[in-house]
This record gives structure tokens, C-alpha cells and sequence, in this order.
């Protein structure tokens, strides 16, 4: 795939490392060639061509691309744009994934369909070490993608009480866990995810706007804070043909 029609070059002289510049210049190719998804990117060899740098810079930036989902790699064939799906890198921070995909490209919103005070059920009981008599902070959001729902997420979080969060504050922000740094000074800055398929029940099915027993991929994420304590909880469900997870194995 031929992606530099408008010719982008690097900056020697600047204090941007060569690797983030090509990893830039490629971000704006991928984006600008909407549609061109079955055609590989440059190879690295070109791009070493194309740029005068060593290997190292280019691989490097290819790198990135892959762990941060705007491109793919298949062996022997090539590295390829992702636009079709959305792709979660494994680097995405604790609810980033609007931000991320709108730096993408993609038309993504998101909407707020209730805050409210619950009791713990036996699950969360479990998971956060409380009392069927302890309330939690329940969010539930819906993600949209062009205009149709990808995800549906439900944030647990085990706050005092005296902390007050309303579906309009909450409702201004990308990402609740934003909102709680710079207003409660309360950092959530670990998750530990568990991912499974399963088959959507009467209320993911009516919100995702799929048939009940559809395929759906489950995120399930315990959220911690920066001194590792527990505090919340969230359910994230995914539209299962409609979304890539993307992670690295090393050996």
C-alpha cells in the first residue's frame, strides 16, 4: 500500500525520537487511506529505504502501531491497517477507550444511562470484600460507534458516600476515572482484566441491539488505586463481531 502521496518527511534536527516521528507520519497514512484495509503498509524494508534511518527506528514504530491496535501483522503476508474493527491495545489506559478510538478516526460517543447508589450483591460481596448492607457507586454507559452500540459498561466502585457524582457531571467526561482524579483527588491506576465469550442475556441483547444468545465478549476488571487498594469493579460486555482484543505474547 502506497500511503505517502503527500510526502512526510522526518526531522533530524528535532528532539522527537526518529521511531515516534515515522510512528506518526504512518498514523496519519493509515487514517488518511480509508477503505485500503486489504493492502499491507510499506515494509519495513521500504520504510528504511524510504526514511534513511537503520532498522531499529522503523521496527520500533511498527511496534507501537501493533500494541496500540492500528495495525496487524499476518506472517509471511504483511502488516496491515486496522479500520474495519475497533482493536483494544493491551497498553490502553483504565478508560481511555473513547479518547482512543476517536484519535483513531472513528466517530465514537457515549452515553450515560444511570449513576446511582446499589447494594452489594453476592458477587460483588466477594470480589471487594463487603456486606450484602454496603452500597456501591453503579455507572452504566453505553459506547456508540457511528452511531450504533459497541459497549456497554458497568463501573462498581466502593466510595464513601460523602462523594457525590450525578448521570449530568459524570456525563461531561470520557471516562469516570478521569473525573475522580481531578475532583476527588482518588487515582484509579491499575485494572486486572479477565476476558471470556458468552451469549447475551434479555438486557444486553436489548442494549447492544442484538438477538439474546448472540456471541458477546466479556471484560471483567477489578480496579485498583495507586497505593494497591481494591475499589471498584467494572463489567465491560462487547459486541463480539464487532470488536478485536489485541495483546503480545513474548517467550
Amino acid at each position: 500500500m502506497v500511503m505517502h502521496a503527500i510526502k512526510h518527511t522526518i526531522d533530524r534536527g528535532s528532539s522527537v525520537p526518529l521511531y515516534k516521528q515515522i510512528k506518526e507520519i504512518l498514523i496519519k497514512e493509515i487514517q488518511a487511506a480509508v477503505g485500503e484495509t486489504d493492502r499491507p503498509i510499506s515494509t519495513e524494508y521500504e520504510l528504511v529505504q524510504r526514511f534513511h534511518v537503520s532498522r531499529a527506528p522503523v521496527r520500533q514504530a511498527l511496534k507501537e502501531l501493533a500494541d496500540e491496535g492500528y495495525v496487524y501483522r499476518e506472517r509471511a503476508k504483511g502488516t496491515f491497517p486496522v479500520q474495519e474493527l475497533p482493536v483494544r491495545p493491551p497498553g490502553l489506559e483504565l478508560g481511555g477507550l473513547v479518547g482512543f478510538l476517536r484519535d483513531q478516526g472513528l466517530d465514537c460517543t457515549s452515553k450515560i444511562l444511570s449513576v446511582d447508589r446499589v447494594l452489594s450483591t453476592e458477587k460483588l460481596c466477594a470480589i471487594l470484600g463487603l456486606t450484602p448492607s454496603d452500597k456501591v457507586l453503579r455507572i452504566s454507559r453505553l459506547i456508540y460507534l457511528t452511531g450504533k452500540p459497541l459497549v456497554w459498561t458497568q463501573t462498581y466502585l466502593n466510595l464513601s458516600e460523602d462523594i457525590k457524582l450525578g448521570k449530568r457531571e459524570v456525563e461531561k467526561v470520557d471516562s469516570v476515572f478521569r473525573l475522580l482524579e481531578n475532583e476527588q483527588g482518588i487515582y484509579v491506576s491499575r485494572g486486572d482484566h479477565q476476558i471470556s465469550a458468552s451469549g447475551a442475556n434479555s438486557m444486553e441483547a436489548e442494549l447492544l441491539g442484538i438477538k439474546i444468545g448472540d456471541p458477546i465478549l466479556v471484560i471483567e476488571t477489578k480496579l485498583y488505586t495507586r497505593n494497591d487498594r481494591l475499589i471498584g469493579w467494572r463489567r465491560a460486555v462487547h459486541k463480539a463481531d464487532e470488536y478485536k482484543f489485541s495483546f503480545t505474547v513474548n517467550r
